[in-house]
């Protein structure tokens, strides 16, 4: 799994940390600096969750969290 931060002015370090702290399991991080991922899938809001299956089609999507379980069976299946 790659969590991407499209807030550049948040550095990494404290991303990792809030996720970590949230209980999350562990994930790649990537940084978009130029935008690219906000156009790519027209993120509104932060903490919008998109779940990319291995063909790339979108197979789910919440601009909120979903809850731990809910995100868990959603990667599952797309796995």
């Amino acid at each position: 799994m790659v969590a991407i931060n499209i807030q550049p002015e948040y550095p990494l370090p404290e991303w990792e940390r809030f996720w970590k702290s949230s209980g999350a399991g562990e994930v790649i991080w990537a940084q978009d600096v130029e935008g690219a991922t906000i156009e790519a899938y027209r993120l509104v809001a932060l903490g919008t969750v998109i779940v990319v299956d291995r063909q790339g089609q979108i197979v789910f999507r919440s601009d909120g969290s979903p809850g731990a379980r809910q995100l868990q069976r959603k990667i599952e299946e797309a796995l």
